[in-house]
Order: structure tokens, then C-alpha cells, then sequence
């Protein structure tokens, strides 16, 4: 397919960005048939229930720190202390910038201050902070793309040039497109993600920070069922920061929202098959949705020993035992998951490890809306 370059009004080292729409349109319009099927997506408390605890985790993810649901929840509501002081702050501070851009504030450089205050809080160093402009940083700073030492770090743009980049991204942001679908907002709203990583305006919480005001982007324009891309993106991390450091050589962002495109869509899938489920079982705990939606987030047979692996990689790391009991034997009572058969391994003396699936009788898998979710 040829390109059909569009340029857009930012800047990466004194080049235009481009965009080339009609490289999207199939998974567009794949997206705009399956939100139409899926109107009760978009509503202002879907994107309430997604945003706290899940995005939270999700957002916390990305940047390396696997914070369980569990202890998400417990540090929104206050019902344990933990001795990791960081690891609540940054939970609560998620917490406390997701309910700010649900006030509805313009984003501008005053309230983006606000926001970044309240993502920030307690997490910098004390060289970001006696580096810190009004507004921006006042110093270079270095990126290294998913914690890899090994990879040569990148850099935002010079810090005597980010109050004009940052300029040019929020008359980008409140140029009124009058759009016709929801997906174009979402398209905008991760070209908006994707510049703001770019400038690194900050020395630490760029990420989060660029996240939260995409999540900001969209729920100002009552966009509500894209709020779920964070969770897209972490699970599949290695490919976002090589998706970003393409468009930073190309210039051509649509490798970026290509790749967000078809990530959001398999979320958007995942959702579909967990509200089926709660819809034809019980109301779920965060606890139970987690579970389910790691069992769809993986391919071919699965084991208890599988889905612990699985776990493990996301989250702070839980012993199998504790697993089994917690998280698999809770949806096995519910009825939501069927044991298929015994493995010839132990998950402890006595309990055989066995190959489970999601019970059938709980959602029904129409693929002409389902086209990108493996199930078993």
C-alpha cells in the first residue's frame, strides 16, 4: 500500500511529523464495527471501572513496577501499610492524577503543572528537583528505553527548547478536529503520547506522565472505551519502546498508533469476553477479573503452573500454592473455569497440577467481533 503522507503540526529535530491515515483504515474500521456492537463501553463509569485499580496497575507496569491488583486496592483504600514507602506513593499518586483529569480541566501548561505535581509527589530525586524550571526541566536528560542499560540511551529534545515544543503540542492537543468516529480522537490522543515521550519534558515520570494526560485527552472528549490502552501496552512493553525509537528515526508516527491500534483492539476483545462472563456468573472481585483476564491474555493449554508463570512475569512474584488457592480455585467454585485433565506434575504433595479453561457456558465467542483473541 502507498503511503499517503499527512503532516502534522509537530516537530521531531526541526522535521515534521507525518501520519499516514489510510495505512490504518482496516484496523479502523475493524475498531469502530466492534465499538458499535459494544455501546455499553462507552460510558463515563466504564471508564471509572477501568481506570481504578486496573489502569493504575497497568500504568505502573510499564515503567517496571509489577504491583499486584491486590495491593493496589489495598493502598486506594488505606487498608494496609506497607513498608515500600515508593511503591504506595506511587500507587496514590496515579490515583490522585486520574481523579484530576476526571474534573474535566483544559490541558494547558498551568494544569499539565498540576497534574505532573500530582504524579511527582515524593518520587524525585533531589537533583530532578533542584533541576526543575517552573514548568520544565533545566538540564539534558538521558533515556533508557525499557531499563536496557545496553541499548544507547536517547534524549528528549534540549531543555532551552521545550517551552516551544510543548507550545506546539498543546495547540495540537486543543485544535478542535471535530472528528467523526472515536477511534480518530484515540488516533490524536496517542500522537499527543507519543510527542510528549518524545520532548521528555521531565527528568523521571515522563512516561506516566504522557499516559495519564493521553487517558486526560480522551475523557475530555467522552472517548471512553480507548481509556484501556495502558493495560495494551503492558504486556507487550519491549515492542512499545521499539515502536518509539522507529518514529523517532523515521518521523512517521504510524508505526506508533499502528501498533497501539491493533494492541487496544485485542483489550478491547479481552473486555467484551470478562463482562460476558460477570454478566452470566457473579459480579467479579478485581482479584477474579485479573485472573480471567490473564487466562485470556494467554495462548494454547494452560496449566496452573502456566498461568503462576504468567502471573509472575506481571506481579510481585507469589508462591504456586498460594496461586492455586487464591486466584484459580475461587473461579473453579465459581463455576467461571472448568478442569479439563491431570498433568503428571504436582502443584503441591496434594494437588496434581492440571489443564484448565474458561467455561464455555459463560460467553458466547462470535468471531466476526472476536477476530484477535486466541482462546483455547
Amino acid at each position: 500500500m502507498i503511503y499517503k503522507k499527512e503532516q502534522l503540526p509537530l516537530s521531531i529535530d526541526g522535521q515534521k511529523l507525518y501520519l499516514a491515515r489510510n495505512i490504518l483504515e482496516e484496523i479502523k474500521n475493524e475498531l469502530e464495527t466492534f465499538l458499535e456492537d459494544n455501546k455499553y463501553m462507552n460510558n463515563r463509569d466504564f471508564s471509572k471501572n477501568v481506570l481504578f485499580s486496573y489502569e493504575i496497575k497497568a500504568n505502573n507496569t510499564i515503567e517496571g513496577y509489577n504491583d499486584d491488583i491486590s495491593i493496589v486496592d489495598d493502598v486506594l483504600t488505606n487498608s494496609v501499610s506497607f513498608g515500600d514507602k515508593q511503591k504506595s506513593q506511587r500507587i496514590k499518586n496515579l490515583y490522585s492524577g486520574y481523579k484530576y483529569i476526571f474534573e474535566g480541566n483544559e490541558i494547558n501548561k498551568e494544569n499539565l503543572k498540576t497534574l505532573y505535581s500530582l504524579l511527582s509527589k515524593n518520587l524525585l530525586s533531589s537533583y530532578d528537583k533542584s533541576n526543575m524550571g517552573e514548568f520544565y526541566r533545566n538540564d539534558a536528560v538521558y533515556i533508557f528505553f525499557n531499563n536496557n542499560p545496553n541499548i544507547e540511551p536517547s534524549t528528549g529534545v534540549p531543555f532551552n527548547e521545550i517551552e516551544n515544543y510543548m507550545n506546539e503540542l498543546f495547540n495540537f492537543i486543543n485544535t478542535n478536529n471535530n472528528f467523526d468516529t472515536m477511534t480518530d480522537y484515540f488516533i490524536k490522543s496517542q500522537i499527543l503520547h507519543f510527542q510528549f515521550v518524545n520532548i521528555h519534558p521531565y527528568f523521571d515520570i515522563n512516561g506516566r506522565t504522557a499516559r495519564t494526560t493521553s487517558l486526560w485527552y480522551l475523557l475530555n472528549n467522552k472517548v471512553y472505551p480507548y481509556i484501556i490502552f495502558n493495560r495494551a501496552i503492558s504486556l507487550n512493553k519491549s515492542k512499545y519502546y521499539k515502536v518509539i525509537r522507529e518514529v523517532k528515526f523515521h518521523h512517521n508516527v504510524t508505526y506508533f498508533i499502528n501498533y497501539i491500534l491493533e494492541t487496544v483492539k485485542l483489550e478491547l476483545e479481552k473486555e467484551c469476553i470478562i463482562g460476558m462472563v460477570e454478566s452470566s456468573t457473579q459480579r467479579l472481585s478485581n482479584l477474579d477479573y485479573q485472573t480471567i483476564y490473564y487466562i485470556l491474555s494467554m495462548n494454547g493449554l494452560l496449566t496452573v503452573k502456566d498461568f503462576a508463570s504468567f502471573y509472575n512475569k506481571y506481579n510481585d512474584k507469589k508462591s504456586l500454592i498460594k496461586i492455586y488457592e487464591n486466584m484459580i480455585l475461587p473461579l473453579i467454585d465459581k463455576n467461571i473455569i472448568v478442569k479439563l485433565r491431570d498433568t503428571e506434575s504436582n502443584i503441591s504433595n496434594n494437588q496434581k497440577n492440571f489443564v484448565f479453561e474458561l467455561n464455555k457456558k459463560n460467553y458466547e465467542l462470535d468471531r466476526n467481533k472476536i477476530k484477535r483473541l486466541t482462546l483455547m
